[in-house]
């Protein structure tokens, strides 16, 4: 290049404005057709391929009949510009005072291709393309394509990618399309090599460095992948750290991140503020409190003379805002009010209450539930329409609607519609609440089975239960119908009612050999006496046969004493309480029940009774973990002339549901003449488990893994209880709620047992109860 080729360069550099060029055109153009003002006789558009003349028509300031100006040619040109759907446009005038609109289309996006990503799932990435108006069908815009880039590059980089790079490329279709083609470079992540602290000294760096999710690398190569999300939770969790040991005017001062020249390595740096260590002084409650000054004590828990703490003041402001919605204040403030004295490091602290108005619920409405009926939701909520709103009702009705069973998840928004009125949300997410099921089964215990069954917990979206089953097995051959409307009458009564058919061959599940078939009716009825608490009462109308396949000396005895059939009426009652926070897997709550059943006088010779007492705790160890504790006791005998408790009636311990790591029914000793446990008039059960979520699996809410220890016996009568005498076991369980009912298995190791103990390390079982 000549060097008066190089000063033209120059000039053209300094002086060229694209859109300065732009405008000039587009002035010229209208001076041209200013001296031709017109009326506008037809408007015609040329060169469109997808765009029709009405969209094109509804951008344009000017219509048939008006006179075109070069005011409304310049409106015109720029509100067609800014559609963004053109490259080129020129405005003509035809021959018979037509307005020719020719136009150059640009293309639209037919396809896209992301290649190279593996950090971000290709459909995050799509997403993330949709929200700035890049897709298929789309309208493509080459210098859109900048910003694309830009963001794409940006969300890499808060994944720590920052040597990460884009490629997109437009090639060109047929029908003026193109197909995008992205291509990812991800790079290595840059590794966090050091975190420097300034400022901090009551603590050392290693116990700030220890709240951190972030860590510096201790050898080569060692340290975390940056990231800024996990970088802003470590200054809040150092910033918190500090709160809650009355650092009251701690603050962060600034935060660094500096890369190498490689962009593979992170340097941070934080100044820090300590600032002096504060005492509560002076706890006071103004404002309107609507409370007793001891009720809000109490709520705020808080002492002259603690520590200042932050998370402690936000938990008193949140006790005391929950207590004041349980009595209709749904909206109420609460302000805490400091006065710092530096000097004597004490804080004065007021707690300025605002209760706002009463609010009320105007109305209750429900989302999400496509088979549920709204009013099987209605009927568990405790917090009604037209009622002041409360916080405790509303918190009771979710867990009411929790443990129903039907729903995966349960939320209850409260939407604000005046000063004075909210309306309730429900929404839910239904999930499988029955199941068919038709096949052959194997168990460890009984060996192959068939089985045909019908099981509706929510019969028709009503809320109705319905059971149909017939299974056959080595050991049973059974059919059951039953029917249980959980709200017989409007205050929660439920009746149920039932016909079944049984044939044990106890033999088959390595109990004593005999066989028992049994045919009745049954009906119960059930009383809620709380809102945790239910009575059960029923009546069953049976007939049994019983056979015994070999002589022994346990049924030799009972068909001496009474008839091998039998008819008889059984009365039964019970008392449960239930707080769980959900059907399968609670982490919060207790169930507690007390049953008994018993022959009703003068109905059979045969009279006995059966009581039993279980009790389960659930307590939340953390987001993920929980703490399961369990206990159960079983007790039956004889009354009137009858002394024991009919042999095949008598309760037996071993494997899954009793006591793990055990041959199923294995426990509490064995006939002596055909080697058959024998089990007992008494029973006892305990239990304890850490449960938690299957690792490595995204979406675990039907899954559970729990570590576990069992421990229980069966004893020949009361007196015989001896905690010496307890089997126990410990091992890992797995529970997976599949279409079919639950699955259960466990692998278990003894921990106490004898000798003469059948153990047994895998055990599985499908359709039990957890």
């Amino acid at each position: 290049m000549t060097w008066s080729e190089l000063q033209m360069d120059k000039i053209l550099k300094k002086f060229f404005n694209p859109k300065l060029v732009i405008g000039l055109c587009l002035l010229g153009l209208s001076h041209t057709l200013l001296a031709n003002e017109f009326i506008i006789n037809d408007i015609v558009v040329d060169g469109t391929e997808r765009i029709g003349f009405e969209t094109v028509n509804t951008y344009l300031p000017v219509n048939i009949g008006e006179k075109l100006t070069p005011e409304k040619e310049r409106e015109s040109l720029r509100a067609l510009y800014q559609t963004g759907f053109f490259n080129d446009i020129a405005l003509y005038r035809g021959d018979n005072n037509e307005l020719i609109i020719q136009v150059t289309e640009r293309p639209s996006i037919a396809q896209i291709d992301v290649k190279g990503n593996r950090l971000i799932k290709t459909d995050d990435l799509m997403e993330a393309l949709r929200s700035l108006g890049i897709s298929q069908g789309k309208i493509y815009n080459a210098i859109e394509m900048d910003r694309v880039n830009i963001d794409l590059k940006r969300q890499y980089h808060n994944q720590g990618y920052y040597a990460a790079a884009i490629k997109i490329e437009a090639l060109e279709l047929p029908r003026n399309r193109v197909e995008l083609k992205i291509t990812v470079d991800e790079g290595q992540a840059a590794s966090i090599e050091r975190i420097t602290l300034v400022g901090n000294a009551t603590y050392p760096d290693d116990r700030l460095k220890g709240l951190f999710l972030l860590s510096e690398s201790v050898l080569i190569g060692s340290g975390d992948k940056y990231a800024r999300p996990k970088l802003q939770s470590d200054l809040e969790t150092l910033r918190s750290f500090y709160m809650d040991r009355g650092f009251a005017e701690f603050s962060i001062d600034s935060s660094q991140v500096s890369l190498s020249s490689d962009k593979t390595k992170v340097f941070i740096s934080a100044s820090l503020t300590e600032g002096p260590q504060y005492r509560l002084n002076d706890i006071k409650f103004s404002g309107v409190t609507k409370l007793s000054e001891e009720e809000l004590v109490k709520l705020a828990n808080l002492e002259s003379g603690d520590l200042f703490s932050r998370s402690e003041v936000i938990a008193a402001i949140t006790a005391i805002r929950d207590r004041l919605s349980e009595e209709g204040y749904a909206f109420a403030e609460v302000e805490p009010r400091t006065q710092m004295d530096p000097k004597a490091q004490r804080v004065d602290l007021d707690f300025y209450i605002e209760p706002k108005s009463r609010v009320y619920v105007r109305k209750i409405e429900v989302e999400g539930n496509t088979r549920t009926r709204d009013y099987v939701l209605r009927r568990e909520m405790r917090q009604l329409e037209s009622a002041p709103y409360s916080l405790a009702a509303v918190r009771q009705s979710t867990s009411r609607l929790n443990r129903l069973g039907y729903f995966s998840r349960v939320n209850i928004d409260t939407r604000r519609v005046s000063e004075d009125e909210v309306d309730l949300v429900i929404m839910v997410e239904e999930q499988p609440t029955g199941s068919f099921t038709a096949g052959i089964g194997y168990s460890q215990l009984d060996g192959v089975s068939f089985n045909l069954g019908i099981s509706e917990k929510n019969f028709l979206g009503t809320g109705n239960e319905l059971n149909l089953t017939m299974n056959s097995s080595a050991s049973m051959k059974s059919a059951d119908i039953g029917y249980t409307n959980p709200y017989f009458t409007d205050d929660g009564v439920s009746l149920g009612t039932g016909v079944y058919y049984s044939k044990i061959d106890a033999s088959e599940l390595n109990i004593t050999d005999y066989t028992l078939d049994k045919m009745g009716l049954r009906v119960n009825l059930g009383y809620p006496t709380s809102e945790q608490t239910r009575l059960n009462f029923g009546l069953r109308a049976e007939s049994q046969s019983l056979r015994c396949l070999t002589a022994f000396e346990a049924c030799e005895q009972h068909l001496a004493e009474f008839d091998a059939d039998n008819q008889y009426l059984l009365i039964t009652a019970g008392w449960r309480y239930d707080t769980r926070n959900s059907f399968y897997f609670p982490s919060k709550g207790q169930t507690a029940s007390l049953s008994a059943q018993a022959v009703v006088p003068g109905s059979s010779d045969m009279t006995f009774y059966k009581v039993f007492a279980e009790e389960k705790w659930f307590y939340p160890l953390s987001d993920n973990f929980s703490l399961k504790l369990g206990a159960g006791l079983s007790y039956g005998a004889g009354y009137g002339d009858v002394k024991k408790l009919p042999f095949f009636e008598r309760f037996y311990a071993g494997g899954i549901g009793s006591v793990r790591g055990f041959d199923p029914n294995s426990l509490g000793g064995y006939y002596t003449d055909v080697n058959r446990p024998r089990g007992g008039d008494m029973r006892a059960l305990t239990s304890a488990e850490i449960v938690f979520p299957m690792p490595l699996i995204e979406d675990s809410s039907n899954l559970r893994l729990s570590l576990f220890f069992d421990a229980g016996n069966v004893f020949e009568t009361f007196e015989d209880v001896e905690a010496s005498e307890f089997r126990s076991a410990t091992g890992l369980a797995f529970a997976w709620i599949t279409p079919v009912g639950p699955l259960a298995f466990s692998f278990s190791k003894p921990v106490h047992y004898k000798k003469d103990d059948k153990l047994q390390s895998f055990q599985f079982s499908l359709g039990v109860p957890f």
